[in-house]
């Protein structure tokens, strides 16, 4: 076996880098298999829960009952997993997968929607308060002086 040392520059970065996926990725804090659903139970670091059937999973749909009793979630909580099968499961991209066929498709297109239209950059900053300063954003069509 070969050893790999990393510099503590590379330490660090890769510190910073979990920190931001833990921060916008979806991480499971508890998951159970429900017999009398036959459903995946995933309850997020958010305290939020999904019932996920086990058919719309497709690693787990021919894995035994009594072997779905021992799914497991990552330290870190980005998968779960049943080990005797080997199956691991990224949580934030079964709930990413999962989430557009539980809410209508209008829905999922506004909060995608929603997210895109609030991003922020320091030219739109900016350009913002300039605009307030002078009463606001233009109207369409006005033609505006450059100052």
């Amino acid at each position: 076996m070969t050893s790999h040392s990393i510099t503590d520059t590379e330490f660090a970065a890769a510190l910073v880098a979990g920190r931001v996926e833990a921060d916008t990725e979806i991480r499971a804090q508890a998951v159970r298999y429900v017999a009398d659903r036959d459903s995946i139970e995933i309850v997020t670091t958010r305290h939020a829960g999904f019932l996920i059937p086990r058919g719309w999973i497709g690693a787990l749909q021919d894995v035994p009952i009594e072997d779905l009793a021992k799914l497991e979630i990552w330290p870190d909580g980005s998968a779960i997993e049943i080990e005797d099968w080997d199956i691991h499961i990224s949580v934030d991209g079964l709930m990413t997968a999962i989430l557009p066929a539980m809410l209508p498709t209008r829905t999922v297109a506004a909060i995608f929607a929603s997210r895109g239209g609030k991003a922020t950059s320091d030219a739109k900053r900016s350009s913002a308060q300039k605009n307030g300063r002078r009463g606001g954003r233009p109207r369409k069509g006005a033609k505006t002086a450059v100052a």
